[in-house]
């Protein structure tokens, strides 16, 4: 996905990168105005609304009760789906979404695949033959560059705004089983300490930046995104000389993948300031997320709030 750029304009985006100002005055690692909303669809079981800088994000995640013949060979994931709007961008006129959303499809579904992220997936199994399934779907409403970021981000913050409704299992005839709403019902919500995010790290010319602008990913060599959490332990604190550390044994990645042209030695000192770099940043989102999911009740009636200085 690039944007149609003259030399001379690339010049000064790849010039600046390096000198370590970008073009909209940016350092490497600062991220552009980060906005979460919680809540803003009514129909689903939770949603959120994320926006990085101009790019547009909608997550509305909808809890369905099937029926199957067996829950022990039934896949218990999150199930997502991407919609590139082509009113996000031309780019994503006529199928030119679809890769696109392919890919990001791909990486959410990777990140996710296990069962230590979201533990309380287990919960969704209330029968033999009667599980609640789970749909993730993501509408880009505007695109302006550093999309998985926010996906990450607002998959996090509507999980973490999901309701699912307790039930009662009765035995049933035939070794079935029936499933029965109570008088007074109740609902719980996951526990979202450890939903990964994603970070993408991008290398501009020698530079090596994060939140990229569409402008800033058609001159970037190649990227990688990296999803990862931090310990139960360690997700509420954050150190000032954070920007001193050099390692961060307290995060985990479940996802990383090389995306664009170039390459990487296995062993490259590039590579390995690539993903410090990320680890980084993913610590200090997840630090400033979980603070802003953690103090959600606290916030007035509109949850609209930005979290990143």
């Amino acid at each position: 996905m690039e944007l149609r750029l003259s030399e001379a304009e690339k010049v000064f985006i790849v010039h600046g990168a390096q000198e370590g100002l970008r073009s909209d005055g940016r350092g490497p690692l600062d991220y552009r105005p980060i906005i979460v909303q919680t809540g803003v669809l009514p129909t689903t079981n939770g949603s959120a609304r994320v926006r990085i800088g101009s790019t547009d994000l909608l997550i509305g995640i909808k809890a369905d009760l099937v029926t199957v013949q067996n829950t022990a060979f039934c896949r218990n994931r999150l199930n997502f789906f991407v919609d590139c709007s082509a009113n996000a961008t031309p780019l994503f006129a006529g199928r030119g979404g679809e890769e696109f959303a392919d890919e990001l499809s791909a990486a959410l579904d990777a990140a996710f695949d296990n069962d230590y992220v979201v533990p309380d997936l287990k919960k969704l199994i209330l029968s033999p033959m009667h599980m609640w399934r789970l749909f993730v779907d993501i509408v880009i409403l505007q695109c302006d560059g550093n999309v998985i970021d926010a996906a990450g981000l607002g998959i996090k913050a509507a999980l973490g705004n999901t309701e699912i409704c307790e039930v009662l299992v009765r035995p049933a005839d035939a070794g079935k089983f029936m499933i029965d709403l109570p008088k007074k019902y109740k609902l719980w919500k996951f526990d979202v300490s450890r939903v990964p995010l994603f970070v993408s790290v991008n290398r501009v010319g020698t530079a090596k930046i994060v939140d990229n602008s569409l402008a800033e990913e058609s001159c970037t060599c190649t990227s990688i995104w990296l999803a990862g959490f931090l310990h139960s332990n360690s997700s509420n604190t954050f150190e000032e000389d954070d920007q001193s550390r050099e390692t961060y044994d307290d995060c985990m990645i479940t996802y990383m993948r090389q995306c664009g042209g170039g390459t990487f030695e296995m062993d490259s000192l590039v590579l390995e300031e690539m993903i410090n770099i990320g680890l980084k940043v993913v610590r200090q989102l997840h630090v400033a997320l979980n603070r802003r999911l953690l103090n959600e009740d606290q916030v007035a009636e509109n949850s609209l709030s930005t979290f990143l200085q």
